[in-house]
């Protein structure tokens, strides 16, 4: 899912049209009722979120009435006529999840990446292509040699200050920043 890739945007948008055709299919009626829980939990726990995560499953349970054949060639046909020629990363952007709400606050960055892999950069299948969740960092510590470990977060260790963003071009790429460990080589800063 290379943000670069117009085949990656194609396939969410085949992903997102069968998880729309199969959270509307009659034997999952049930389920549509929005879950009892707030707001904020609506775009993981909503039927169409549920149904896209498990998009792949739900096409081969039973589903009583289900015409797997028709579907996708339905869908197909719909993703085809809409000619989209739009690169992932152009809807695959950064929407981090924040506790207050930022005036004007807009996509971030392109990302590559989504469901089960290293830039586990995931949106909600049929539900939005934006990323609302990713690894809040990546780590990799070496047992043996601590120096040769390596770390990298997006929003910085404090989350403010100078260095609230300066992570983020490596963390956007899958790239580590070596750490320091030794007390005599480490500084204290202030947000002054």
């Amino acid at each position: 899912m290379d943000a670069d890739s117009v085949d990656a945007a194609a396939f969410a948008d085949l992903r997102a049209a069968v998880t729309r055709r199969l959270a509307a299919h009659p034997a999952l009626a049930a389920l549509a009722e929005p879950p009892p829980y707030p707001e904020v939990f609506r775009p993981w726990l909503g039927l169409p979120a549920r149904v896209g995560y498990a998009v792949t499953p739900l096409l081969h349970a039973d589903l009583p009435g289900l015409d797997r054949a028709h579907l996708l060639r339905e869908t197909l046909t719909e993703v085809a006529a809409a000619g989209d020629t739009h690169r992932w990363g152009e809807r695959h952007r950064l929407l981090p999840w924040r506790a207050l709400p930022e005036p004007a606050a807009s996509p971030g960055p392109q990302l590559s990446g989504d469901h089960d892999c290293v830039l586990a950069t995931s949106s909600v299948p049929g539900v939005t292509d934006l990323c609302l969740r990713g690894p809040a960092a990546r780590y990799v510590w070496d047992l043996a040699r601590r120096d040769d470990s390596r770390w990298v977060v997006p929003f910085g260790a404090t989350g403010a200050g100078p260095h609230r963003d300066d992570q983020l071009p490596l963390w956007l790429r899958g790239d580590l920043i070596q750490t320091c460990c030794d007390w005599d080589r480490l500084t204290e800063e202030h947000d002054d």
